[in-house]
């Protein structure tokens, strides 16, 4: 792998994480509401179609698979439109879910491994490709780029 794939990848991933905390840990509901592009988002001076145009401008890898995953889209604009309390409670609840399947999953299989989220896939345990996560710092970095531009998207 040549430095610019791997410096290219480990931005995607960087970027991924802007709101992948948030986003893509809490589950939304299929019966969810679209979210309207005018919605005001918490803690910000903006409404969600600043913050997606923002998002795009400032983590554009980040955006892009957002925006070709339907699903993701739809848990990214819900996590926006809630208040910090509530994305809290519903990383928690995701978490408490998370450990009650695997809870399960080893009662249903005792003595065995559970397997690891993400393997096989890009980036995962078994497919020999280097996994990198941005720090905190990096992630924190690019959600205050979004929040100090979102108003001018």
């Amino acid at each position: 792998m040549n430095r610019t794939t791997h410096r290219i990848r480990r931005a995607a991933t960087a970027t991924a994480l802007v709101a992948a905390g948030a986003a893509l840990l809490v589950p939304a509901t299929a019966s969810a509401a679209p979210v309207s592009p005018t919605a005001p988002v918490p803690g910000t001076q903006c409404n969600v179609g600043q913050v997606e145009r923002a998002t795009a401008k400032v983590a554009p890898e980040f955006w892009q698979h957002i925006s070709s995953n339907p699903k993701a889209k739809e848990r990214f604009e819900q996590t926006l439109v809630q208040t910090p309390e509530q994305r809290t409670a519903a990383r928690e609840a995701a978490k408490k879910d998370r450990q009650a399947k695997i809870d399960e999953w080893k009662k249903a299989n005792p003595g065995k491994t559970p397997p690891q989220h993400g393997a096989g896939k890009p980036g995962g345990k078994h497919d020999g490709t280097p996994r990198t996560k941005p720090s905190k710092e990096q992630v924190e970095q690019k959600i205050a780029q979004v929040k100090a531009t979102c108003a001018t998207s």
